[in-house]
């Protein structure tokens, strides 16, 4: 039966010029995820969604294709395919509620995803599942998409904090790296460095990936600045402390915790890096500790912290699990050929 003969349609959406009215049922189609996948979590801002939705980005094209019951959105398809980097990519956000699995919605989708995708001269598509939706990894084994990095949500409890362990970091480090100097930064970036800023933020391209078919992200300025001013519009919150090397003027090492008002009781770890040339000094547990101390004083409703990490990075999980970081949620980033994914589209 096809999804017309049970009363869905499918529209596409482009962001920055659909109705106000398509996005916020967007946004409530992600809240009734959310409530699936992370039932313990606040509910999502339905404001602050669509406002980030809108946002303008120069680094790529947002495209999403929506099945609708009515009024409703009940399966979406985010496409975002990059524009500076990594040009045979597209990244796909699938969801379908659960009621609706199994009746094609799904595969409607993402046969308009993988035309689209085709058009612009993608070759390769990426998308994540994670264990709470346990449909989400049936779907693409069956397609016969490639399991290309393990990951973990990991979690800290802030009332199990061990304060004291934060403390003896801080001072193991300040006693240790003599040539270094910590700062911490609230809000917005300090326009007079943000090339010594941009220069660190591209060490994250030293993190694991792997068997993805990536290369490096390239970070500019300009990129920056779309980052803050979206960070300025939604009303998100940072704290981000940094490491200098006293003798060069480098930025060596940094760490960032996010948080929204009105979902005071989570704080998302964002980046954390060290230079390569700077390792060995205790850096990371640095700037993740002094870091922390510094987002829970301005945000003492915290009372948990998550981050994302590669299975695979035995580096920073030594520090998370040391924290006190454990295991939340499991996800895989998959991978598949555009002319493998629309074989098996037709297979089925």
């Amino acid at each position: 039966m096809t999804l017309t003969e049970q009363g869905l349609r499918v529209e596409r959406a482009d962001p920055s010029t659909a109705s106000d009215e398509v996005l916020y049922a967007i946004a409530r189609h992600h809240e009734v995820m959310r409530t699936e996948r992370v039932p313990e979590d606040p509910a999502l801002l339905l404001d602050k969604m669509v406002i980030d939705m809108r946002q303008p980005r120069t680094d790529g094209e947002a495209v999403a294709f929506n099945a609708w019951d009515g009024d409703r959105v009940v399966g979406h398809i985010g496409v975002f395919m990059p524009l500076l980097d990594n040009l045979h990519l597209a990244f796909l956000d699938l969801s379908v509620e659960a009621p609706y699995r199994g009746r094609g919605v799904a595969r409607d989708l993402l046969s308009r995803a993988a035309d689209l995708v085709g058009e612009k001269g993608r070759r390769r598509l990426v998308t994540s599942t994670n264990e709470r939706v346990p449909a989400g990894e049936v779907f693409a084994r069956r397609l016969g998409a490639e399991a290309a990095l393990a990951t973990h949500h990991n979690q800290l409890v802030v009332a199990e904090l061990d304060h004291s362990l934060l403390a003896g970091w801080e001072r193991d480090a300040e006693s240790r790296a003599t040539d270094y100097r910590a700062w911490t930064n609230v809000g917005p970036y300090p326009q007079d460095r943000i090339e010594a800023l941009v220069d660190i933020w591209n060490v994250m391209n030293t993190a694991p990936r792997g068997d993805l078919d990536m290369e490096d992200w390239k970070i500019t300025p300009e990129k920056m600045a779309e980052w803050e001013q979206n960070m300025l519009a939604t009303g998100e919150q940072r704290v981000a402390t940094f490491v200098d090397h006293v003798p060069t003027g480098r930025i060596v090492a940094f760490s960032e915790l996010f948080w929204q008002p009105g979902r005071d009781t989570l704080l998302f770890q964002g980046a954390t890096a060290a230079h390569p040339d700077h390792r060995g000094h205790g850096l990371g547990r640095w700037v993740k500790a002094r870091n922390l101390r510094e987002a829970l004083a301005r945000n003492p409703e915290a009372r948990y912290v998550r981050t994302g990490n590669a299975d695979s990075n035995r580096w920073m999980l030594a520090i998370n699990h040391a924290m006190g970081f454990r295991p939340f949620v499991a996800y895989t980033d998959w991978q598949i050929e555009l002319d493998a994914l629309r074989s098996a589209l037709a297979a089925r």
